[in-house]
C-alpha cells in the first residue's frame, strides 16, 4: 500500500513524540503479519523509563480506521508496552495486537481485551490476554497528536489471566486494577502470577 504524503507526515509525528518520552536510542523493527498482507513498525528502546525493562511502540498503526471519532475527528491509536528487558518476544506480542486491529477483528479503546493473544508466544503461562489501559509508568506522557483529520493517541498493552478476565467482566475494570494496585503487581512481569 502505497503511503501519501500526510501518512509519511504523521508517521514522522508518531515517531518524534516516541523518541522525545522514550528519551534513550531507538531501534526499529518491521513485522509482517504471516499472511505478509500487512506489515508494522515498532520501536525499542531498552532501559527506559528505567534500567532493567523495555519500552515498544508501533508506529503507523494510527493510520488504520478504528471506527472511533474525537472532536468530529478519527481517534486512531498507536499501541506501546512496557517488559522485563529479558522478555524476547514482547515486540511480536505488539505486532499481533496490531495486526488484529489492522485487518478489523478488533477495535482498539481504552480497556477492550485483546483474548488469547499470549498464548500463541507463550502457551503455558498465567498471562492470557491483553487489556488495553491508557499509558503510564513513563517519565513523560504520551499524550495525544492532532492533525487536521485525525487525533492520534496510544493505549498500553497489559497482560491479564483469565481468572483476572472473568474477575474484571463480573466488576469491572477499575476493580481490577485497584486489585493490581492492592497486590503491588510486577507489571512488567509477563510471567507473574494470576492474582486471583
Amino acid at each position: 500500500m502505497e503511503q501519501t504524503y500526510e501518512d509519511m507526515k504523521q508517521k514522522h509525528l508518531v515517531l518524534r513524540r516516541i523518541s522525545e518520552v522514550f528519551e534513550n536510542p531507538l531501534q526499529i523493527g518491521t513485522f509482517k503479519s504471516d499472511d505478509e498482507q500487512a506489515c508494522v513498525d515498532i520501536v525499542t528502546c531498552p532501559d527506559s523509563p528505567f534500567e532493567g525493562v523495555t519500552s515498544y511502540s508501533t508506529v503507523g498503526v494510527c493510520q488504520c480506521q478504528n471506527l472511533l471519532t474525537a472532536d468530529d475527528r478519527e481517534l486512531n491509536v498507536e499501541f506501546m508496552g512496557i517488559c522485563d528487558s529479558r522478555n524476547n518476544w514482547f515486540d511480536g506480542l505488539l505486532s499481533t495486537c496490531a495486526f488484529a486491529m489492522i485487518k478489523g477483528k478488533v477495535r482498539a479503546h481504552p480497556y477492550e481485551v485483546y483474548r488469547d493473544i499470549i498464548p500463541v508466544y507463550q502457551p503455558n503461562i498465567d498471562m492470557k490476554h491483553i487489556l488495553l489501559i491508557p499509558p503510564f509508568s513513563l517519565k513523560h506522557d504520551l499524550g495525544i497528536i492532532e492533525t487536521e483529520n485525525r487525533v492520534i493517541t496510544w493505549l498500553m498493552l497489559n497482560p491479564i489471566s483469565q481468572n483476572e478476565y472473568a474477575y474484571m467482566q463480573k466488576n469491572g475494570y477499575q476493580k481490577l486494577l485497584d486489585a493490581f494496585v492492592e497486590k503491588n503487581i510486577d507489571i512488567y512481569d509477563l510471567y507473574r502470577k494470576s492474582i486471583f
